[in-house]
């Protein structure tokens, strides 16, 4: 019993531990002057029609990353589905090998991989295009989609398949009745979290943007030499309520404990 309310005291010190930062940066949004404090001088909603509709520069930073998060997910399922299909149906060294370079710069610090596609870009004359941001983000978390479907494919019951190929059903038609369907909830996963982290993406976009257009993360880094302004809170607020949202879907309509590795046995 003692150690039952152990566990709980303590998972709800770490639930006040992560809280108390974010409730200190949404009271912060919610400042009238022009500096951040806590607790927020002349509250008002201000900064939030700033950061959504008046401020141009803002606005635009926030429109570049929503393109750019949902179009690299987009593109990072694509890319992912038949390598994990690939590697489901033939399990070989060829199909292995293309899956672990397709991992790899998610594994790479992000200031290498940064640098490396800063120069590339550049020898090719893409850099600080916008689709250059986007193929280097697909690059980089074409990993997650990678992983959540091949989980979703390992998940399928092989009988299932065996019945169908039994009744007739050509391998198009098990893949487009049987294999799309129970693996879609693990493809909206994968896009999920690409597209957050796309969001939140910092250090590649960075070196690839090449100043010539702002994402939010690279707005706040610019709105730095001015001090800290209650804008960037707002556009903290953004990141949460984004990231929030996206797992929130990802727990309703997928199985997350086994997304983030539990062991279904038990």
């Amino acid at each position: 019993m003692r150690l039952h309310w152990a566990a709980r005291l303590f998972m709800g010190l770490c639930a006040i531990g992560v809280a108390l930062p974010i409730v200190v940066v949404m009271a912060a949004a919610l400042n009238g002057g022009r500096t951040m404090a806590f607790p927020p001088e002349d509250p008002t909603l201000s900064r939030f029609t700033e950061f959504f509709v008046s401020e141009p520069v803002w606005r635009a930073a926030l429109w570049n990353s929503v393109v750019i998060a949902l179009s690299s997910a987009a593109l990072a399922v694509l890319l992912a589905w038949p390598i994990a299909y690939w590697v489901w149906r033939e399990n070989d060294r060829a199909s292995k090998t293309l899956a672990a370079m397709a991992a790899l710069p998610f594994a790479l610090p992000p200031i290498v991989f940064g640098v490396g596609l800063g120069f590339m870009w550049a020898a090719v004359g893409g850099l600080g295009s916008y689709w250059a941001v986007i193929l280097s983000h697909t690059a980089l978390f074409v990993a997650l989609p990678l992983v959540t479907i091949s989980i979703g494919l390992q998940s399928i019951d092989r009988a299932h398949l065996d019945a169908a190929a039994t009744m007739g059903a050509t391998p198009r038609v098990i893949l487009r009745t049987i294999i799309v369907p129970q693996v879609l909830p693990y493809t909206a996963s994968g896009f999920f979290f690409a597209m957050v982290l796309s969001f939140n993406e910092f250090i590649v976009t960075f070196f690839v943007t090449s100043s010539s257009f702002s994402t939010v993360t690279l707005q706040i880094f610019n709105s730095l030499r001015n001090g800290f302004t209650p804008t960037m809170a707002v556009a903290a607020v953004t990141f949460i309520f984004v990231s929030a949202l996206g797992f929130s879907i990802v727990a309703r309509f997928s199985d997350l404990p086994r997304l983030m590795g539990a062991d279904q046995s038990k």
